[in-house]
């Protein structure tokens, strides 16, 4: 039974693998297990304990440099502006334990975050209908969140114009004056890539902020964050947009 055990560890932590790649680092692993057994002062290896990590022989640290390069922008944001209370919608964990750490954070989520930590607070909640009054909120965050509103993907109810109504709900508790930072999916053409996430224009997404002005826009490809002027000139198919965005004082 044991022997079964650790067999199906094993092919657990390869299935993902192209077959020639399984067998390498299979055999690899077996290889460096015996040497180890061998070297003085080695602890035993047994198969209860043998826990092999069979994907981690790379040139480069495995990262998604797309949410590594919008987390650190949006992260410092919130760090120049200095806001004693910040609100998140549905971005990464990651960048809202990090913001914690600086101010007090509320997490805002559809699937709450399951952490308790000082200054921060986890609130279950769904971005068009968030639990704020009109006007409340100074700075707000919501990166790679709003293309994926509407679709299903993470629970929420089906709704073709989502991305628009979370535009307007963003916008009425943000306060005069007052900043969010958000990001999507921006590419030549709108379209839905059901139910995973939208696809928008940069004009088409900008212009769902009417009562805002933009402040500042950086565009991400999957390796590399784009030269100022940059995206213009290249017009990728594919991108992720940061916006920076100050809500407008409302007209008399």
């Amino acid at each position: 039974m044991l022997s079964l055990f650790i067999l199906k560890r094993i092919l657990n932590r390869l299935s993902p693998m192209p077959f020639v790649r399984k067998t390498k680092n299979l055999l690899r692993y077996l290889r460096d297990a015996y040497a180890y057994s061998r070297m003085p002062g080695a602890e035993k290896i047994t198969l209860s304990n043998a826990y092999p990590c069979l994907s981690d022989w790379t040139e480069t640290t495995p990262v998604n440099l797309t949410y590594l390069y919008q987390d650190a922008w949006g992260a410092e944001k919130v760090f120049k502006s200095n806001p004693k209370y910040h609100v998140d919608i549905g971005s990464t964990s990651l960048l809202v334990a990090i913001l914690a750490k600086y101010t007090r954070v509320c997490s805002v989520d559809i699937r709450p975050l399951p952490v308790k930590m000082k200054n921060l607070e986890a609130r279950h909640g769904d971005i068009l209908h968030l639990p704020f009054k009109d006007g409340e909120i100074e700075s707000l965050s919501s990166l790679c969140v709003l293309e994926h509103i509407g679709l299903g993907r993470y629970g929420d109810a089906l709704d073709p114009q989502g991305t628009i109504k979370a535009a307007v709900e963003i916008e009425r508790v943000m306060k005069a004056g007052g900043n969010f930072y958000v990001s999507t999916m921006i590419g030549n053409e709108g379209k839905v890539c059901f139910n995973g996430h939208r696809v928008f224009t940069k004009e088409t997404f900008v212009d769902y902020f009417k009562n805002s002005t933009l402040k500042e826009s950086v565009f991400v490809t999957e390796d590399r964050v784009l030269e100022p002027g940059e995206f213009e000139k290249l017009s990728p198919s594919l991108t992720v947009g940061l916006f920076h965005f100050v809500k407008n004082p409302a007209r008399k």
